[in-house]
């Protein structure tokens, strides 16, 4: 199964582009992996925000690959522990989807049609998180995962 990374905007802070990368390295150990950024938009009032939603949405669902389950990441989705996304990631493994592409919105967040097209949407935390460390705590949770399903040292 291929795991694909989908996010709006850039990584602009160094630090965190460097640990993305190892991440994505280590999840590539295990499984083919992806990352697409979309386009942000920027946004100056309430109404160019509805409009920088719209657009980026639209991105976000174009650019999910065909019969991947799409993963939204957000403060509202249902929380999970370490080895009960494990669990939810080795079903999904085992399983007939091609993929999972986990989406994780920018700063304006993301749109109605994206929410209600995701089929599923999970928490990485209650707490605000920037969508830069986001990123990284997904990919790290992701390999995490992954370490577990494989039984490796590194969850221990």
């Amino acid at each position: 199964m291929k795991l694909s990374l989908l996010w709006v905007g850039r990584t602009r802070d160094g630090n965190i582009h460097a640990a993305l990368e190892r991440y994505i390295e280590r999840i590539g150990r295990y499984c083919p992996v992806s990352v697409t950024e979309v386009r942000e938009e920027s946004a100056t009032d309430r109404h160019a925000v509805a409009e920088s939603l719209l657009k980026e949405g639209r991105r976000i669902r174009e650019a999910v690959a065909p019969g991947h389950e799409r993963v939204l990441l957000d403060v509202a989705g249902r929380e999970l522990s370490s080895d009960g996304f494990a669990g939810l990631l080795q079903s999904r493994m085992n399983g007939s989807a091609k993929g999972m592409t986990f989406i994780i919105g920018g700063h304006l967040g993301v749109d109605d049609e994206t929410r209600r097209t995701a089929d599923q949407t999970l928490s990485l935390s209650r707490m605000t998180l920037t969508h830069e460390m986001a990123r990284l705590v997904a990919a790290e949770q992701i390999y995490r995962a992954l370490s577990i399903i494989n039984g490796t040292r590194y969850h221990r």
